[in-house]
């Protein structure tokens, strides 16, 4: 398993590089940069659309703020030090779903979310509602002040994603 990680031809949190038919490392137009630990919920919607439209890429672990300091040459890149990021043909895209627009435009072989054409407008819809169920999340989670206000708002965003899923 290990060396089949390390030539890339399995997926695997350990991956540095991740190739796909016959590609040679110095084929991959995708760099991302994702977090060392491997949990991170932006970083993960990235890889699995990086490995259902079965692009080569390679990856560069970056540590999550809780496990420590970014390297100065992630710095350059994304100055807040934010995660995910993907660096493709030479452009740096800083946000999962900026990232995932760009993948399926610049990768438009394998489509995964439809994301620009008819459909496009649904798929931009739920992406932008998995945002804001996140952001609700967090208010309810952490925060302090007026606490029922965040939980009505967070059961609110909850119900919108419950009946889109229920849509198809």
């Amino acid at each position: 398993f290990r060396a089949d990680v390390a030539k890339g031809t399995v997926s695997s949190p350990f991956n540095q590089v991740r190739l796909f038919d016959g590609d040679a490392e110095e084929d991959c137009r995708v760099t991302l940069y994702r977090d060392s630990a491997s949990w991170c919920p932006y970083c993960q919607k990235v890889w699995t659309m990086l490995e259902q439209k079965e692009i080569s890429y390679k990856v560069v672990k970056v540590n999550m703020r809780c496990y420590g300091s970014k390297p100065a040459e992630f710095r350059t890149l994304q100055p807040n030090g934010n995660i995910p990021v993907a660096v493709i043909d030479g452009t740096v895209y800083r946000q999962s779903n900026d990232i995932m627009f760009a993948l399926e435009k610049e990768f438009p072989d394998k489509v995964v979310m439809a994301l620009g054409e008819e459909d496009g407008e649904r798929g931009t819809m739920l992406l932008r509602l998995e945002r804001e169920l996140f952001r609700s999340w967090m208010y309810y989670l952490t925060g302090s002040r007026d606490k029922e206000r965040y939980r009505a708002e967070f059961l609110d965003v909850f119900k919108r994603v419950d009946d889109e899923l229920g849509v198809n």
